[in-house]
């Protein structure tokens, strides 16, 4: 997701989330300040500042190397379960980042500058004892520097407030979103730098309003994410499990790409709380979309 230039009171409203998700951006921007950390009492060693303990070797420096990275960590269909298919388009242009309008308007734009690839794909549970189909959204991206990546998320959270309803294409809005976010070493996240989540319903034109959910994490400069617009019969849990743990799941592919041999990519003292993989124990948020527009970044 992709913000434009945020006038004064964006900016005041950005400062005012971050405070109380306990979420800072990178200094003043894309490339100010060091990564966000969990602070430290005085005579004890500093608490790690990521998740992730990277290999710098390893890190993507170039569009080719990204991509590569991105087709080994993105979910399949497998991800998800047995009963999910790839929906048709399977795969999203490359070429273009979603963008969210200060009129709360989904669109797309050409990739911006600090981001090296992103890739999203798409994929559905068809409808199945008395249950809708569910439509599922993985994506990854890559950008230049950690710096960059944590600057989107924190552009992500004053999103989260301005537009608790978002119009997609279609016909189709996301209404009554509530969010949420932690960083590493907050609220049990032991497993990401960042983790935001998002849910609320999501409304197709002259249809009743089903479960919608989001959830996105970044280790360094990775961030990736899962939505799910849940059908009929799903309730709200249903359709955040739907997506949490092949969300977890590509996270541990990237910890284990980038991080240092023998660490499997671990900084912290533990790899997170109980379940699949590492899987966050508090759930996740958010949804997806393809015939919208929206599909560069998976909401």
């Amino acid at each position: 997701m992709r913000r434009g230039p945020a006038g004064y009171a964006g900016s005041v409203l950005l400062a005012a989330v971050l405070a109380t998700a306990g979420c800072t951006g990178g200094g003043g921007g894309p490339e100010g300040g060091p990564p966000r950390a969990p602070g430290a009492q005085s005579g004890q060693s500093p608490a790690p500042t990521s998740a992730l303990d990277a290999d710098p070797a390893k890190a993507p420096r170039d569009p080719a190397a990204a991509r590569t990275l991105i087709d080994d960590v993105i979910a399949d269909p497998g991800l998800f379960g047995p009963e999910a298919v790839a929906a048709t388009p399977y795969e999203s242009d490359p070429g273009l980042f979603s963008v969210l309008g200060d009129d709360c308007v989904w669109r797309q734009e050409p990739l911006p500058g600090d981001v090296l690839a992103t890739l999203s794909r798409h994929f559905e549970v068809p409808p199945a004892a008395g249950k809708g189909t569910a439509r599922l959204v993985a994506v990854v991206t890559v950008h230049r520097t950690a710096a960059q990546a944590d600057w989107e998320n924190a552009g992500m959270l004053e999103e989260m407030l301005r537009c608790p309803e978002q119009q997609l294409g279609g016909g189709e809005r996301l209404t009554d979103l509530i969010s949420s976010a932690s960083y590493y070493g907050d609220s049990e996240n032991r497993y990401a730098d960042d983790v935001l989540r998002e849910s609320g319903d999501h409304r197709g034109a002259g249809t009743a309003p089903a479960p919608y959910a989001w959830m996105q994490m970044r280790l360094g400069q990775v961030t990736v994410s899962v939505s799910v617009r849940a059908g009929r019969g799903y309730d709200a849990a249903e359709a955040q499990d739907l997506g949490r743990d092949a969300g977890v799941r590509m996270l541990r592919r990237v910890a284990d790409a980038l991080g240092r041999d023998g660490t499997g990519g671990k900084s912290g003292q533990d790899a997170g709380p109980s379940g699949d993989e590492g899987a966050p124990g508090n759930g996740a948020a958010g949804n997806g979309t393809e015939e919208n527009s929206t599909e560069g970044n998976g909401r």
